[in-house]
């Protein structure tokens, strides 16, 4: 029941208009570049859908394995699909209801025999109850709201929770593809700007390309194991798949899960626990071939995303340090060369509670616009090299100006006597330094780009001196007025206000020209006007 290949289950948001559509018709319009949006697709099931449609439109008797050019006509989609389930010739696994426990269903593992129908003992009333988003605070999403689900709702959820889980308690394994049991699957990519279809169709190219590259570098096998929700699985330890036995571009399942419905006709789910994970990935540490995820080289581990998620400082490390192994996906491709299209990164992951095992602290996401020189680097060994120095440059300039505006916050919150400055006084800068912070971070790549795509040395530093210092928006003119909006906010008795004020921007201006300053822009004249 609810085949995804033949039923329109998908809605699908284009040229101004909502239609449901089959998987292979969804697929056809992303190729063709029809699609807007999903609008069941939450933020946080984003990659949980891109990865999942690359990696089966690049599987089996796919495209890819053939070298062919992706279609755009959605009977020759169901073929290519169809032929990746041989053996189940009434699309067992692309329904996401089926009452036969010992068959597969969509995303859902079938059982040895009937018998073990017994393990699903817990009921999952909705989707977003199914799904894999627990937050610390439950903020970034309310659990088990979506009461009156429809299906695409489930599929999204199911495939977000079996292709995205941590570790969520006893019985609730993680999928392969995370550094740790608590950590998230990160994605970066370059992709065609604001564009779902011409996305996919991206990532599907280049990964026909990558198929030999990943088995020359991973333990894996050519036609292995490749859609795991298709093989028999009873939640023992015997039947973990190791990763020499999978293929290159597997889509993996961790959970055992079951949707029925009922006399009513709404859906709902089964759960069953497992005795360990699908896939036995303890030792490899993320390490996966997966094409999103960057590998940190030092620590032979995939990335996990801290606490600064995908700031301006973190994202600069990943793209410009020399221990950091780009994804295949984020490097600039011969099809992005002959192309024109505007580009942008993507960066996506949840960032895990190190506090709160199985707990996250909810999704991340960042897009970052790339102009033409800056797109050129992603296709160069050692190409940000650049990039990296002169991102390096300005994030030690920012690093000064907000020591220096946090010297003169707490020179102000000691009322002016900078030997009387103490921990409290500290702990009061904190939130105004990180104030100016979120203004730097939300603009740090299109302004270090203004500098990039110059090639004059004059004319760059005058744009570093200009985006320092402007009298407007520059950093030191942010700080300064962060400082001012400090002093007319934190506690100060009117008796000592006026010595407090001049004391704390009498240091911030005389720090800034010293020589552990900024002084090059006072020695040019560039004065607050």
């Amino acid at each position: 029941m609810l085949n995804i290949l033949t039923d329109p289950l998908i809605r699908i948001n284009a040229a101004g208009s909502t239609y449901p559509a089959s998987l292979p018709e969804t697929y056809a319009a992303l190729i063709d570049d029809k699609i807007d949006a999903f609008p069941a697709l939450r933020p946080h099931q984003r990659h949980a859908w891109h990865a999942f449609l690359v990696q089966l439109g690049v599987n089996g008797d796919a495209p890819g394995r053939a070298g062919l050019t992706p279609p755009k006509d959605a009977t020759e989609w169901l073929r290519i699909i169809r032929a990746l389930t041989p053996d189940y010739p009434n699309d067992e696994p692309w329904q996401l209801v089926v009452d036969d426990i010992t068959k597969p269903a969509f995303m859902q593992p079938p059982a040895s025999s009937a018998e073990r129908e017994k393990d699903y003992k817990s009921t999952v009333a909705t989707p977003d109850e199914l799904d894999m988003l627990v937050t610390s605070k439950n903020h970034d999403l309310k659990a088990a709201v979506a009461t009156q689900a429809v299906p695409d709702e489930w599929l999204f959820a199911l495939i977000t929770l079996q292709t995205m889980s941590l570790q969520n308690g006893r019985g609730n394994y993680p999928i392969s593809r995370i550094r740790s049991a608590y950590s998230g699957r990160p994605a970066f990519s370059l992709a065609p700007s604001g564009r779902t279809g011409a996305h996919v169709l991206r990532d599907i190219k280049v990964l026909q390309k990558h198929r030999q590259t990943i088995l020359a570098d991973y333990p894996m096998t050519d036609g292995g194991a490749d859609l795991l929700w298709a093989i028999p699985w009873d939640g023992n330890k015997k039947e973990g798949i190791r990763l020499d036995q999978l293929d290159p571009f597997y889509i993996e399942i961790c959970r055992r899960v079951r949707l029925q419905t009922n006399e009513k006709g709404n859906l709902y789910g089964v759960r069953a626990n497992s005795e360990s994970s699908r896939i036995e990935a303890k030792n490899i540490n993320g390490r996966t071939g997966d094409p999103w995820t960057p590998i940190n080289k030092k620590e032979g581990k995939a990335l996990n995303i801290g606490p600064a998620g995908f700031s301006y400082k973190r994202i600069t490390t990943y793209l410009t340090s020399a221990d950091w192994e780009w994804p295949p996906l984020l490097s600039r491709s011969s099809e992005d060369r002959d192309s024109n299209t505007s580009m942008q990164l993507v960066a996506r992951s949840t960032k895990n509670n190190t506090n709160k095992q199985g707990m996250t602290e909810g999704y991340h996401e960042r897009v970052i616009p790339l102009r033409s020189k800056t797109i050129q680097v992603f296709g160069r060994v050692g190409g940000t090299a650049e990039l990296g120095d002169i991102a390096q440059q300005r994030i030690e300039q920012v690093g000064t100006v907000q020591r220096i505006l946090s010297h003169a916050i707490q020179v102000f919150a000691a009322r002016g006597d900078g030997d009387k400055v103490s921990p409290e006084h500290r702990a009061l800068a904190h939130p105004w330094l990180n104030k100016l912070d979120e203004i730097v971070d939300a603009r740090f790549f299109n302004d270090l780009q203004d500098e990039f795509e110059v090639d004059d040395e004059a004319e760059r530093k005058r744009v570093r001196n200009e985006w320092l210092m402007n009298g407007k928006d520059g950093i030191v003119d942010l700080a300064r007025r962060t400082l001012h909006a400090a002093e007319d906010s934190l506690p100060c008795p009117a008796i000592h206000r006026y010595r407090a004020r001049v004391n704390a921007e009498g240091l911030f201006e005389g720090r800034i020209c010293g020589a552990k300053g900024l002084p090059f822009l006072f020695d040019e004249g560039q004065k607050e006007s």
